[in-house]
């Protein structure tokens, strides 16, 4: 007897992420949910001679690098540290674990909150870390006394200041005044490797470690589209650390020296495609590197990127792929995986490897130096890859199991190495999608997804529940997602598939810009309406719509355009185009760009793209859910619609989680995810 799929069930998966292999060994992170303390334990682990062996128990472990003969990580362990971090003082401790230790012992401390590092040895490595101007001034108003200044800082809890867009970020918070600011170490001493107002990501270090690759903004007032590609020489930065380690002879090893200027110009700018987003940087020899950059020359900002070989040294450059049907991605939809990172391309001698998004799957594409392109594994949802003998080393999550270790061999062999889910596909009653295809109204073949209700008895009918994903450049595909699943067990028939205007299928199915709410629609009324016609045991009297994001706007849209649907979910959602410009953090520059208008310009097509324009003409009652610490669809989104409809006389409504994000769904804290199943589902049950 199989066990049910209840809202909590996803607290049994293993996530697995961060995968790498060092001294012939793989290692990787897994995260499970704690529900006794309401959130994510995040371990490492190793897989040895076919075991998987468990490295440590804190569950504090997020990232981590290999180096020499050690694992490094930044955990705090001590209370004391703890504390001053929930107080707002910059703080990173790294752990130290070497074979034989046992448990980590605490490695290096700096007053800095660490994001990216980029590790030349244990002495000599590169760092971003946030840089708070409001704090900085903040210290400096307090003579360096670090106590009195975070004293300050609680004073000053009261208000919030802002001088710039964005002001805060999802699941960031506030970052006015914030950058990500680029550090070089140096046996004990720090230095700030550009100004307060530059930012730094993507730091890359060359084969040899000659050379840092990163990407860099700089700005005041409003953060800019396009970014920067940067080097910067090591021998250089070492020359420079030295000569102010040998003028600073006999005084204590500072961690935040005075500001240098000289510092500031080892870095040049290579101007290679201006107006572009640089991705990714990925050496392929010491001399030559891949560009991964959206040049935005027709698509705006979901324009698939392009692939540029380039050579640092001269500034050479050479378009290989441009990116069209298949680029660098991994935009397929679970809520049971999460903390995936981007993966380095592996290059062979004819090409390289990466992680695309093909159609309703993440496969392993190989790009050819000649711009071919084939397909290295069928139709699994990789998460990340690295190189093995023979192959590949992968996560990857197959059918209805959980993430797993897989050896993926050259001819696309996926062979298991880890049973870490295996009882979840097994013990307990997982449905598996049923596919058909349909025609949309451009003559495009379109793939759909529906699943049985589970114990099924033939003859009856069920209600159903349409899920749209995200983005809009996400897609659905078959594969596990818990929530799907838990309605299946509790009754319904659950119908998903990707519209028009998702990813997967190349630039000009991608781009709806000006169309939200038009062929994306359509679409969706066309998939239910030959799902209905196909399995009989869909009630089509007893329609229900949800989704999140892009398919939080999209429920609200349908329910402004059709009263076929009998009851809705609206999750992290748009209302109106107008309030979404100029409150999200993204909204400043996503809104012109995916509407073709502002607020100031043609202001009356925003309007007409607004779903709360069409509330009066709703019927359907709705179930609003929105997280008040959701800055990319914020909460007045939600509020807007249930007003209206409320005003209107439309049963409804609205759910707020405290000190969730948009994230909520998929990484919010376990028992706000239960109460939102349990929300969906009673809402559901209620009105089908």
């Amino acid at each position: 007897m199989k066990k049910p799929i209840t809202a909590d069930h996803f607290k049994h998966f293993k996530m697995l992420s961060h995968l790498k292999e060092h001294d012939g060994d793989l290692y990787f992170i897994v995260k499970q949910a704690n529900l006794e303390e309401n959130r994510y334990d995040s371990d490492l682990y190793q897989y040895k001679e076919g075991r998987v062996i468990r490295l440590t128990s804190a569950g504090d472990v997020h990232t981590y690098e290999c180096l020499a003969d050690s694992i490094l990580f930044p955990a705090l362990r001590k209370k004391k540290d703890k504390d001053a971090a929930a107080a707002g003082e910059p703080l990173t401790v790294w752990q130290q674990l070497k074979p034989g230790m046992g448990e980590a012992l605490e490695w290096k401390r700096l007053p800095y909150r660490v994001q990216e590092t980029a590790f030349i040895d244990e002495e000599h490595f590169f760092f971003t870390a946030t840089y708070d101007r409001q704090w900085e001034q903040l210290l400096a108003d307090c003579g360096g006394d670090r106590e009195k200044a975070l004293k300050q800082k609680k004073d000053n809890g009261d208000f919030r200041v802002f001088e710039e867009i964005p002001f805060w970020t999802n699941g960031g918070g506030d970052i006015s005044g914030v950058r990500s600011r680029l550090y070089y170490y140096q046996e004990g001493r720090v230095y700030p490797l550009c100004g307060e107002q530059a930012s730094a990501a993507g730091l890359t270090l060359s084969p040899e470690k000659k050379r840092l690759v990163y990407i860099r903004e700089e700005y005041e007032g409003k953060a800019p589209l396009e970014n920067h590609l940067m080097t910067l020489s090591v021998s250089e930065a070492a020359a420079l650390a030295n000569v102010q380690a040998v003028s600073a002879q006999g005084d204590a090893p500072e961690s935040r020296p005075p500001e240098n200027t000289a510092w500031y110009q080892l870095s040049r700018e290579h101007i290679l495609c201006p107006g572009a987003q640089y991705y990714a940087v990925d050496f392929h020899t010491e001399a030559e590197a891949i560009l991964t950059v959206n040049r935005r020359l027709a698509y705006g900002l979901n324009e698939n990127a392009a692939f540029l070989r380039w050579e640092p040294e001269t500034d050479r450059t050479e378009l290989i792929y441009d990116g069209n049907p298949w680029t660098r991605s991994a935009s397929e939809g679970s809520d049971v995986k999460m903390g995936n990172i981007g993966c380095d391309l592996i290059f062979e001698d004819d090409g390289f490897t990466m992680l695309s998004t093909v159609v309703d799957c993440t496969p392993l594409l190989h790009v050819g130096f000649d711009g071919t392109v084939s397909r290295r594994t069928g139709r699994e949802m990789v998460q990340e890859y690295i190189a093995a003998k023979d192959g590949y080393t992968v996560i990857a999550m197959s059918g209805m199991d959980g993430g797993e270790l897989y050896h993926v061999a050259k001819d696309g062999t996926f062979t298991v190495l880890t049973d870490l889910n295996a009882a979840l596909s097994r013990d307990y009653e997982v449905m598996t999608p049923q596919e058909f295809t349909f025609t949309n109204e451009n003559g495009l073949e379109l793939t759909g997804f529906v699943i049985e209700p589970a114990k099924r008895e033939t003859g009856r009918q069920y209600p159903a529940i349409l899920d749209i994903h995200g983005g809009p450049k996400t897609v659905y595909g078959p594969h596990f997602f818990h929530e799907m699943q838990y309605w299946a067990n509790e009754g319904f028939a659950v119908l998903f598939t990707n519209p028009t205007g998702g990813d997967g299928r190349g630039n000009e199915f991608m781009d709806i810009r000006g169309k939200y709410g038009t062929v994306d629609y359509r679409d969706l009324m066309r998939f239910v309406d030959e799902a209905i016609a196909r399995f009989d045991f869909i009630d089509a009297e007893r329609l229900g719509v949800t989704g999140g994001s892009y398919g939080g706007f999209m429920t609200n849209w349908i329910i402004g355009h059709t009263e076929r649907f009998k009851a809705a979910a609206s999750q992290r959602s748009i209302s109106s185009w107008l309030s979404f410009s100029n409150t999200s953090d993204i909204g400043y520059y996503f809104n012109a760009d995916q509407t073709g208008a502002t607020a100031w310009e043609d202001h009356e097509k925003l309007w007409e793209h607004s779903p709360l324009k069409y509330a009066g003409q709703v019927t359907t009652p709705t179930l609003f859910l929105h997280s008040d610490e959701d800055t990319r669809c914020w909460m007045v989104e939600g509020i807007q619609m249930f007003y209206a409809l409320k005003n209107f006389g439309v049963p409804s409504r609205l759910v707020l989680f405290h000190k969730e994000t948009h994230e909520l769904s998929r990484s919010g804290r376990p028992k706000s995810r239960i109460r939102r199943n349990e929300e969906i589902l009673n809402w559901m049950k209620k009105y089908l």
